[in-house]
């Protein structure tokens, strides 16, 4: 009994000493490569340009005398047809742009309404974000006005196709001819201008 256990303690040690001695695992660094590959485009630029793609109409429907001669606001609260403003700059080197607006009196025939136009305008947005550097400078015509008002601008960082909506609009009669029944309109004539570049004024 005494001699089988001294035998197997031999082959145990013979076993743990085989295993100590086994030569370790060799990793060859060889073995690992690496290979490069590309992703390529070509950019054609023909399309790029600056463009004021839709402008608000602002309709106020029916009004009386009354709410003329007493120059009570009248609101709009509910602009939902043509009341975006829609601007494209896809310029490879833009620069900025600047938005006015020249506005006539409302007339009819030879009889004229002047007065104070204000809107509500929202944010510059593209179509997955805020264009965050596209911003209203003013959002009040004085009705006539001879030069142009600016009421938006860009000074280039961000490019693409925004819109800001026009959810409200009032106007507010300062002024008027002698009035008569019919049809007033005014007249806003929006321009969308380039700024120009530092080198413009050298």
């Amino acid at each position: 009994m005494k001699r089988n256990f001294w035998t197997k303690l031999g082959l145990l040690s013979l076993a743990c000493g085989l295993f100590l001695t086994a030569p370790a695992a060799i990793i060859n660094a060889d073995d690992t490569t690496t290979t490069t590959s590309y992703a390529t485009l070509n950019l054609n630029s023909s399309d790029a340009h600056l463009s004021l793609d839709a402008v608000p109409s602002f309709p106020f429907g029916t009004v009386t005398t009354g709410e003329i001669l007493s120059g009570q606001p009248l609101s709009n609260n509910d602009l939902s047809d043509n009341n975006k403003v829609t601007v494209t700059d896809t310029r490879l080197d833009a620069k900025g742009w600047q938005l006015t607006v020249t506005p006539t009196a409302f007339t009819n025939n030879d009889k004229t309404i002047a007065g104070t136009l204000n809107f509500t305008p929202g944010t510059f947005a593209f179509t997955d974000n805020q264009a965050a550097d596209w911003k209203w400078e003013k959002t009040s015509l004085t009705l006539p006005n001879s030069s142009s008002t600016p009421v938006a601008n860009s000074t280039g960082e961000q490019e693409g196709t925004a819109s800001a909506t026009i959810n409200k609009a009032t106007f507010k009669a300062t002024s008027h001819d002698a009035l008569a029944s019919g049809k007033y309109t005014s007249t806003l004539t929006w321009n969308l201008s380039a700024t120009p570049g530092p080198s413009a004024s050298e």
